[in-house]
């Protein structure tokens, strides 16, 4: 079972990416199914983004902040 610390951490870092360059929740889906390949669905967004408490609440995965983190630093070059 995932560690809520690290859920929330992840939630945090995520939300703080998407503040940091204005960046809405559609195009964050749009830079992680381009920069991994994988189609990322609209849905899994806000899912990452609810409230820990939520039913409907899931982790955001370490490999989509690091596959948006690596596209945003690929489009400021």
């Amino acid at each position: 079972m995932e560690d809520n610390l690290e859920r929330e951490r992840n939630q945090q870092e995520f939300r703080a990416i998407l503040s940091t360059y204005s960046i809405t929740q559609a195009q964050a889906v749009e830079l992680i199914t381009r920069e991994t390949g994988q189609k990322v669905g609209t849905r899994k967004v806000p899912t990452w983004l609810a409230d820990l408490e939520t039913p409907s609440s899931r982790s955001c995965p370490n490999w989509a902040i690091t596959a948006l983190n690596k596209r945003i630093q690929r489009l400021q070059k």
